[in-house]
């Protein structure tokens, strides 16, 4: 009889256990179907594709360089007696920037003008007695050929004294200076680099489909990422003739720097090409791209439920819009909201 219940025990929880499970399982079949239909429907937002007529322009980034940089080379050798700028100082253009020591070349300066002024004494008596026939006409040409090896000599010493003063070559601002009162510099060292401000020239890149807009003497406006508000006229002083491994060209935009509030060498600016001719040409949001910008694509609302992705090209980049050259026409409407959870099947809700 215990025997009976124990096995029918067993049987009661068997049932139970049996029961439970199949209850769990049903719960989670349901709540799938509940998740799987509350997905199938994605939450969007579109915008319409729009024509408009646009003023073909280019925005190219890049950074601002010195227009001119120079580095000072000391054409003489000696010990440096006195330095007059430091690195930081203004200099004018022939400005003394330091002085080298010049004793040894002045002692010979001096006996080369002794011995100049020697032989015009000799060669004006010679002229005397050549004129009274007292002396040969040979003797004087001798004269004049020393007279002139010694006016050689007094230029190359008057050149090598000029070259003591060490002098900045241009105009501009002293970024590097190695001289110190008692060093020592040799002939042909860089001693010092001067950098001129006055003009800036931004370094950009174009592409081999825009490059042929640009030319030299183009108008362009520059704008410095640290002063956006602050428009500069620009000028393209060149465009190179060779593209560079990217296959972009390099164009070189002249800017001056305005003095009230003036910009650095290195700082990040943006030009903006302005071509004639007008065009019409779609545009879209910018974030309606998925992908890169060289790998665009959107996805295009084909019904009010569902979506198609495609591949689009763009053109030029108009802040918060961007142009389609291809891939879509006026009216489509692209997703600019809720990219992240489509693909190609599913079933969208355009909450508009």
């Amino acid at each position: 009889m215990r025997r009976y219940y124990l096995w029918l025990l067993l049987l009661v929880t068997a049932i139970l256990i049996g029961w439970k499970l199949y209850d769990n399982q049903k719960r989670r079949h349901e709540e799938a179907k509940l998740s799987q239909s509350v997905r199938s429907f994605v939450p969007v937002h579109v915008a319409v594709a729009e024509s408009e007529w646009l003023t073909p322009q280019l925005e190219a980034g890049g950074i601002l360089m010195p227009s001119r940089e120079i580095v000072v080379i000391s054409e003489t050798m000696g010990r440096v007696v006195e330095v007059y700028k430091r690195r930081g100082d203004r200099v004018a253009e022939k400005e003394v920037i330091a002085k080298v020591d010049d004793e040894l070349l002045r002692v010979k300066f001096e006996a080369v003008e002794a011995n100049l002024a020697k032989l015009r004494r000799d060669r004006e008596r010679l002229s005397n007695l050549i004129e009274g026939e007292a002396a040969p006409r040979s003797k004087i040409e001798d004269l004049d050929l020393a007279l002139k090896a010694a006016e050689a000599e007094r230029k190359v010493l008057q050149k090598q004294l000029d070259n003591t003063y060490l002098r900045a070559p241009m105009s501009g601002t002293l970024t590097f200076c190695a001289l110190e009162r008692g060093g020592v510099v040799g002939t042909g060292t860089p001693v010092a680099h001067i950098t001129n401000l006055d003009r800036l020239l931004l370094m950009v890149k174009v592409s081999e489909r825009d490059v042929l807009q640009v030319s030299r003497g183009q108008a362009v406006e520059v704008r410095a990422d640290v002063r956006p508000d602050m428009p500069l006229s620009g000028r393209v002083v060149n465009v190179s003739p060779k593209a560079d491994s990217a296959f972009t060209y390099l164009v070189e935009i002249e800017v001056p720097n305005p003095p009230q509030a003036p910009l650095l060498g290195g700082m990040h600016a943006k030009a903006r090409f302005l071509f004639d001719q007008k065009r019409q040409a779609i545009l879209i949001p910018r974030r309606a791209i998925s992908g890169s910008l060289q790998d665009a694509r959107v996805f295009v609302a084909t019904s009010d439920t569902t979506v198609e992705a495609r591949t689009i090209q763009l053109g030029q980049i108009l802040g918060e819009r961007v142009e389609v050259r291809s891939g879509l026409v006026a009216g489509e409407r692209v997703v600019v909201a809720g990219q992240t959870y489509l693909h190609e099947g599913v079933r969208v809700r355009i909450n508009n």
